[in-house]
């Protein structure tokens, strides 16, 4: 098994190769036996050897197989253990972008607590899936997060600083650019993005809703440690670490051919809903002159962009802006649905404000749907030093 990992000087404790993995009555493909008896030898160690406290839920949850069947899906041992380095949590989540559908990888979060922690994946099989195929190539991500994030809500009336940066970036010379070529801007823009500029133990963000935006604010605060495997609820976290998840504002549906992507909704919902939203960036930007132009405007109005044909593709855009302090970035993490995905990406929101959500439809010649009020994207900021660190990997002598 491959794991796509991108942490910062993270110490991973390595006692045993995984294998490709096989669902159904016979869990493990060739050679396993050899990998379960490496285990079987190997995993005793770790209390003994103080990598896991006698007492901790893990040493009965690594006993025995590698690999657990589920009520949907499999548990899966990846004989990786994790320590974050002070100030710095780990997520685990699902492979993206090109990631493997038939499954989901449940979320967890692991504290820096100074602990080993085993890194267990929870694989939930999508209904309908086949009884067997193979699990193979980038199975989950464990990326890093700073604790210590909150957000404001000052409305559109208390942010038209960030109005205004956006009625800038779609002014009338980028659309006038982007009917010859892709402009580039958004790369010119955070080209001389800064590195994390230093602060407080908090780090401070905004959320403007422009008119009647679904989102909530939601703290990241079940944690896996190394007391076991059942999560543990930290409410009270002096570094609460929060979250934005923007939902859908307009029931809709989606259908791919192959060649040519169309999308169905109520117009006249949209319409009036869209309306308010207009009001209120109006109201915001009264006798600016970032209203010379209706583009910025169009970008939240119109709410869907299609990709150009041939792309199974398209934008949703929030009815909201979201800024970060100087050298934070924000983690844009896409929902996924019956029939798509909504992709995974990176955003400067300290310069960009806008968190499209971008979907993949991957289901062919049938229509997916999308609810009202279903999850679209959860904003988690980040420092952008996080980014692209170095892992540090050992192996159990």
């Amino acid at each position: 098994m491959s794991t796509s990992v991108i942490v910062p000087n993270l110490d991973v404790q390595v006692y045993l190769y995984s294998v490709y993995l096989i669902r159904g009555s016979r869990p493990w493909s060739e050679g396993a036996a050899g990998v379960e008896r490496l285990h079987l030898g190997a995993w005793p160690r770790l209390p003994v050897e103080g990598y896991l406290s006698p007492r901790s839920g893990w040493v009965g949850a690594l006993r025995g197989r590698l690999v657990r069947s589920t009520r949907n899906g499999l548990r899966l041992f990846t004989g990786l253990f994790v320590r974050p380095e002070p100030g710095t949590w780990l997520r685990v989540t699902s492979a993206a972008n090109r990631r493997n559908t038939l499954f989901e990888v449940g979320e967890q979060l692991v504290p820096d607590d100074g602990a080993w922690v085993p890194l267990v994946l929870e694989l939930a099989f999508r209904p309908g899936s086949p009884a067997t195929f193979r699990l193979e190539g980038e199975l989950a991500c464990l990326g890093p997060l700073r604790p210590g994030v909150r957000f404001e809500e000052p409305g559109p009336g208390g942010a038209r600083d960030l109005l205004r940066a956006h009625a800038a970036f779609y002014d009338r010379q980028y659309f006038e650019a982007k009917r010859e070529d892709v402009t580039g801007k958004y790369r010119q823009l955070v080209g001389a993005e800064p590195n994390e500029i230093a602060g407080g133990a908090t780090a401070g963000c905004r959320l403007a809703s422009v008119g009647p935006s679904r989102y909530t604010i939601e703290a990241l605060d079940r944690l896996t440690t190394a007391a076991g495997p059942t999560p543990e609820r930290r409410p009270g976290e002096k570094r609460r670490l929060e979250s934005v998840v923007f939902r859908n504002e307009v029931a809709f549906r989606a259908l791919f051919d192959g060649h040519t992507l169309a999308l169905d909704y109520d117009r006249s919902r949209l319409g009036a809903r869209a309306h308010e939203v207009e009001a209120a960036f109006r109201q915001a930007l009264a006798g600016s002159p970032a209203l010379e132009h209706p583009g910025s405007l169009l970008y939240l109005t119109k709410y869907f962009t299609p990709h150009p044909p041939g792309e199974p593709h398209f934008f949703v855009k929030p009815w909201a802006l979201t800024a970060t302090p100087p050298g934070w970035s924000s983690l844009v993490e896409g929902a996924h649905g019956d029939g798509y995905d909504v992709l995974r990406g990176i955003v400067s929101t300290d310069v960009f404000h806008a968190t499209p959500a971008v979907f993949r439809v991957h289901r062919e010649g049938a229509w997916v749907r999308v609810a009202e009020d279903a999850p679209l994207v959860r904003v988690i900021p980040l420092p952008r030093a996080l980014l692209g660190r170095e892992v540090r990997l050992r192996r159990l002598a």
